[in-house]
């Protein structure tokens, strides 16, 4: 697109995404609320007065308004440009935040006349409050420095003066970037790792542009307004009508990296653009947005992708050597499966095609998730198995947005095979799944499945299994010596095991015992043994240990001990009074804990605890703790179990209450008392 010849029409649709957001009608609605025009350089005595961020008192600074304002131009020479005012106002809280007043502002400057960045019109002040006086010190043109950082880059830098706790910094800039160079505007961040009072998006978009815009997050729009206006870009033919748009979210609180959640971007509320068409005269529309079946069709044609499941003669020996051991499908599956798993090693790479050839990197026994997968969907096919490709994003990349096709959305390929009524995801690059169970950070929602002919899908990323962990405790008191004895029964399951065999298949004994003692500080172990360690990736990791532990509170004449002693759930996970963003535990879990503690005769419980039984809504979860005695045997029973993998903010209490349940009954002592 040659964004640099004037004559665009005067014709433009702009298409609005809106997800996750309370608010996401974009209709010219205005909230008849109160509005906020600061003035740049000047600072109002309630602002440097004020000593805590009244979203987060713990708060080292606290955004008092932040802005963005875009808008095209025509430059002769760069042809269509985007400029970008940004305005930044900062409160400083705390000593540790001084170093925000050290401001680089990177851009591009490589050899193209036509696409290079600019930065100007640099305006910085800081304000302080000093003998009960408003001082704003503004900041001296000759303090920037223009330096180039790299051969295609340059950064202005400066620091602002006299900043010290308590002041208000505020900075403000204009970027220019040709179209040329790139087309879509920048994405906006409402929230950060800073709160936020006020942060405030606007543009306006000519009619003969045509732009996706897609909102994002979990917070309100405090401010959702959009109005046909008249646009001048600075050039004849492209004088028209257009859109502008303004949002504003206000109090936002910081973004905390808060347990079992994807990736920040999935969360954050932002605002981000895809170029849909352009339309010129005399010319037909050109669009740029794509369908699903436009990426299939992509990724069958490149041949990093799709040529790769071309080129399968590498395999064929191979294949022979399965089709002359197995009959039945299911077992040519099985071994294709394990063959790639011990053939071809990862090397940690998670892009979406193969870099230098799925053949060269199984000939090297090494290679990308790609390299991997691709290879072993051949090979599937080879067997003349039903298998195809996968495309997908892993949790660390952010989620799928189903409503906007892009190649970019994915950076991970698993394989899918049928087989009779039987569906399988594969994931080859670890060494310890089997056929149905994926790596975590794979399970993110749902793939795209590209067919060897028709047209793609997305399918569901989950796994029947869960962080499945049985302890079976045998032990025996003795108040005399103060001491425990005893032996600990561990099998781990489900993910709980490939943990356990990705971290420690390949390390002798020693280095688990090493850990094992090191989270049961008090405890001698002895007489460590473990079983499959990987010869049945179906069936549990078996470990066994003998212990003794020192317990001061063990007295003769009674005392008082917890009688969980492993697998204790110490802490609820969740902390946050309040949580506005969905829980993606990503899988199951299934926590058993069965003990029976020899009591020497005469010793007694003196109260049995009643049994505890706590559901989650819906049978998504389920925690039972009971306490019992037979002679002089006292037995623990802790079961918990969750079956639901993704729960709503409004369940985030429910949940949240659940785990603190959980905590507050592995904390209970025991009380002994000799009869």
């Amino acid at each position: 697109m040659n964004f640099c010849s004037p004559g665009f029409t005067t014709r433009c649709s702009v298409w609005v995404i809106a997800f996750f957001f309370t608010t996401i009608c974009v209709s010219g609605a205005y909230a008849q609320e109160k509005d906020f025009k600061p003035k740049l350089g000047y600072i109002d005595r309630a602002s440097l007065e004020a000593t805590a961020a009244k979203e987060d008192s713990s708060a080292e600074a606290v955004y008092l308004y932040d802005s963005g304002n875009l808008r095209f131009s025509y430059d002769e020479r760069k042809g269509l440009v985007m400029l970008m005012d940004y305005w930044f106002r900062i409160k400083i809280l705390k000593e540790s935040a001084l170093d925000r007043a050290s401001v680089a502002l990177t851009y591009y400057d490589g050899p193209d006349l036509s696409k290079k960045e600019s930065v100007y019109g640099i305006k910085a002040y800081t304000h302080n409050l000093e003998d009960n006086r408003i001082v704003t010190t503004e900041l001296e043109k000759r303090a920037v420095k223009d330096e180039k950082t790299s051969s295609d880059y340059r950064t202005q830098k400066f620091n602002l003066p006299n900043v010290k706790k308590g002041a208000v910094i505020e900075y403000f800039y204009t970027r220019e970037t040709p179209l040329a160079l790139k087309n879509e505007p920048d994405m906006w961040k409402f929230q950060g790792d800073l709160p936020s009072q006020w942060s405030e998006y606007r543009i306006v978009i000519p009619y003969f542009l045509e732009y996706k815009m897609t909102l994002g997050g979990y917070l309100p729009l405090f401010i959702n307004k959009q109005e046909v206006v008249d646009v001048n870009v600075g050039y004849e033919a492209y004088k028209g009508r257009g859109i502008s748009y303004r949002f504003v979210v206000k109090d936002a609180p910081a973004f905390t990296d808060e347990p079992f959640i994807t990736t920040s971007a999935d969360y954050l509320s932002r605002i981000r653009f895809e170029l849909a068409s352009v339309s010129i005269p005399g010319q037909a529309q050109r669009r740029f947005s794509q369908t699903w079946d436009q990426v299939d069709r992509t990724l069958d044609q490149v041949a990093w992708f799709g040529g790769e499941l071309r080129k399968t003669s590498y395999l064929r020996e191979v294949r022979d050597r399965i089709n002359s051991t197995a009959k039945e499908p299911e077992e040519k599956l099985k071994l294709a499966y394990a063959h790639l798993q011990k053939h071809m090693k990862w090397d940690g790479y998670s892009g979406v095609g193969s870099r230098d050839g799925a053949k060269k990197a199984y000939e090297y026994k090494k290679g990308s998730a790609s390299d991997i997968n691709l290879a072993l969907v051949s090979l599937l096919r080879e067997l003349d198995l039903d298998a195809n490709p996968v495309v997908l994003s892993t949790r660390s990349h952010g989620r799928i947005i189903e409503e906007i096709p892009m190649l970019e959305s994915f950076n991970y390929v698993i394989a899918h095979v049928k087989v009779g009524e039987n569906e399988y995801l594969l994931d080859a690059t670890s060494s310890y799944t089997r056929p149905g169970m994926l790596p975590e950070h794979v399970l993110n929602g749902k793939g795209r499945l590209i067919p060897k002919k028709g047209t793609g899908r997305f399918i569901p990323l989950t796994s029947k299994d869960s962080k499945s962990k049985l302890d079976i405790v045998d032990a025996e008191i003795n108040p005399e010596d103060g001491v425990i004895t005893g032996r600990v029964n561990t099998s781990l399951g489900g993910y709980e095991a490939l943990f356990w065999r990705g971290k420690y298949n390949s390390e002798t004994d020693d280095v688990y015992q090493s850990d094992l003692k090191k989270s049961l500080e008090q405890w001698q172990i002895s007489n460590l043994a473990i079983k499959n360690r990987d010869e049945e990736l179906k069936a549990a990791v078996n470990i066994k240990y003998d212990f003794e532990a020192e317990d001061d509170n063990l007295h003769p004449g009674g005392f008082y001990f917890n009688p969980v002693i492993v697998g204790r759930w110490g802490a609820n996970p969740l902390r946050a009074q309040e949580r506005i963003y969905p829980l993606d535990l990503a899988t199951g879990i299934s926590n058993t804990y069965i003990a029976n503690f020899k009591l020497p005769d005469g010793y007694v419980l003196e109260e049995i605890p009643k049994a505890e039984v706590i559901l989650l809504p819906e049978k998504a979860g389920r925690f039972t703790y009971q306490i019992r005695q037979e002679d002089n045997i006292i037995q623990v029973n802790s079961s918990v179990s969750v079956t639901k993998t993704s729960f709503t903010a409004e369940e985030y209490h429910d949940v949240k209450e659940f785990f603190e349940r959980i905590v507050q009954q592995h904390a209970k002592p025991l009380r002994v008392i000799k009869k």
